[in-house]
């Protein structure tokens, strides 16, 4: 074999038809039918997935519950990156999420976001990273960069974006489109690395995520861990507020 078209074939972004499926880096998600359709099994590790939604609030978290409860269980933690609402603390409590392995992050600028990002993918070791770039167009080598810092931290990576970013190119591993339903969501998943994309899978939201199930006690919701901001681009990489721990010494 030629030896560039050997190296080429060893590279982790390029499938081959004749792959298998591994689930050995793979994170359950908690619902048999879309494990099934993953090539890994689950949430691919030390690589981006991105979750693709009409607006933030459809069910985008709801679907990471289960896992996100495993990692908290395992003592890993569970990092918000500007999320567009303040995490409501009963409902994390009663999806089995501890409060005290979860950090808020929150950004005044794209940039601050996206060093923010990169910063806790690869200070992270087991955990999540969850960040919200809904309304960011952002380009191929800010995705690449996120995509290398993924897989030198390898736990979960997840990005939010907008459903008009699936005619996008992207280096993400997984990306899936979500659209709400009824009792639950159905998922469309439109590219995942060494497996089959175009597949549609139909979920039932669990009981135990649902409204009616939801604790109406008022319990403390988790402060931020750090504010970021920056004023213009010329400045160096945005400062964590002294009150707070540095995020790569919080994500350990």
């Amino acid at each position: 074999m030629n030896a560039t078209l050997a190296s080429l074939l060893k590279r982790p972004d390029l499938w081959q038809a004749s792959a298998t499926s591994d689930a050995t880096h793979g994170i359950a998600t908690g619902y048999a039918p879309l494990n099934a359709s993953l090539h890994q099994g689950g949430w691919p590790t030390g690589a981006l997935t991105e979750l693709l939604c009409h607006q933030p609030g459809n069910g985008e978290l709801q679907l990471l519950a289960p896992t996100l409860a495993q990692l908290s269980a395992a003592g890993r933690p569970v990092v918000l990156i500007a999320p567009p609402h303040l995490p409501y603390a009963p409902a994390w409590q009663h999806w089995n999420i501890s409060l005290g392995h979860l950090l808020v992050v929150q950004t005044k600028t794209l940039r601050d976001q996206l060093w923010a990002t990169e910063q806790g993918l690869r200070a992270i070791s087991g955990g999540a990273i969850l960040t919200w770039l809904t309304t960011a167009n952002l380009s191929v080598p800010q995705l690449r960069k996120l995509q290398l810092a993924a897989q030198a931290g390898a736990g979960l990576a997840v990005l939010f974006r907008s459903w008009q970013a699936a005619s996008q190119p992207s280096p993400a591993a997984l990306r899936i489109a979500i659209e709400s339903t009824a009792d639950g969501c159905r998922l469309t998943i439109l590219k995942q690395r060494g497996g089959w994309s175009g597949q549609s899978v139909r979920l039932r939201r669990p009981d135990s995520l649902s409204q009616r199930a939801m604790p109406t006690q008022q319990l403390p919701t988790p402060q931020p861990v750090c504010a970021m901001d920056s004023e213009s681009d010329s400045v160096p990489p945005p400062r964590i507020s002294p009150r707070a721990p540095h995020l790569s010494q919080a994500l350990q």
